[in-house]
């Protein structure tokens, strides 16, 4: 029989994952697969999880919880040499990634979906030459926790305006950073509030990019430095930039494509990966990895 390990993160979000677990499960059973249900116990668990499903003999690896459970679960199979293929059923509060992807927000539905067994190849980011791995953003600087201070009812009223509104109520008072940016042979100096290396169309709920300006398996990721404001005219461009999802046409942004980076800053500057702390670094190398996992979307 085919044997699928089902990962589970019980306090993401909405912690909706316990109460969906039976429906899920019972989608993966009608399918002809014996499930191994796993739930996540401490921060990496699910990595440590991910990273031995093959070698106890799972042919597929399915989680459910947040962005932080799929950074933890495809941080696991990208240290094996043949990751196996994954399926994510997103809970999370946030789900970011989860949109880009069109994934179906009903647990079972998306179960039924990964049963459909048709894959995509993804891009993913290795940040220190694979000390860390994320699956959609590095990002350092304002914005990273955007998405979970703002209001619901203003989510619900507002929309993607709400996230905007809140990521711009303290612009004027976050730190900025002095930074040396090296990317296809050409070097981005300047002071900075927020940067972001991104495989997604959504961050945050702040930031949105079209869908033609993002491939998921392109090796390519797009980049986005935005200049510290230094009066109105500069936070009204922003403000603009950020609402139409047009950064690229903002003089405060600096946005381009790139497989490899280098971030040079006198400082250490703090890092989140897929809304995941990183250790402060004075360099911070990253790079694509082209088509690193298969998932079933």
């Amino acid at each position: 029989m085919k044997k699928l390990l089902f990962i589970i993160n019980p306090v993401a979000g909405r912690r909706n994952a316990k109460t969906a677990m039976f429906d899920v499960v019972k989608v993966f059973c009608e399918e002809g697969y014996e499930v191994t249900s796993a739930i996540t116990l401490y921060k990496d668990h699910g990595k440590e999880l991910a990273a031995s499903a093959r070698d106890r003999g799972h042919e597929i690896v399915v989680c459910i919880g947040g962005d932080g459970t799929l950074n933890e679960v495809i941080s696991g199979l990208m240290k094996t040499a043949d990751p196996l293929p994954l399926g994510y059923i997103a809970s999370g509060s946030t789900n970011d990634f989860a949109r880009t992807l069109g994934l179906n927000p009903v647990p079972a539905k998306a179960a039924r979906n990964i049963m459909l067994k048709r894959p995509t190849k993804l891009d993913v980011g290795s940040y220190e030459n694979g000390e860390r791995y994320f699956s959609y953003i590095a990002s350092f600087g304002a914005f990273t926790s955007t998405s979970y201070s703002t209001p619901q009812a203003a989510k619900n009223n507002l929309g993607h305006f709400a996230y905007v509104l809140e990521g711009l109520k303290d612009l004027p008072n976050i730190k900025s950073y002095e930074v040396q940016v090296k990317a296809n042979g050409i070097s981005y100096e300047d002071e900075y509030i927020f940067g972001a290396v991104t495989n997604s169309r959504s961050m945050g709920g702040v930031i949105k990019l079209e869908d033609a300006k993002v491939d998921l398996s392109d090796g390519l990721f797009e980049v986005m430095l935005l200049k510290t404001p230094k009066d109105v005219i500069d936070m009204t461009d922003i403000l603009v930039a950020l609402s139409n999802g047009t950064p690229e046409d903002s003089r405060m942004f600096e946005y381009f494509k790139a497989s490899e980076i280098e971030f040079h800053m006198p400082r250490g500057v703090h890092w989140t990966l897929d809304g995941e702390k990183a250790p402060a670094k004075r360099q911070v190398h990253i790079k694509n990895i082209p088509r690193a996992v298969t998932m079933y979307i």
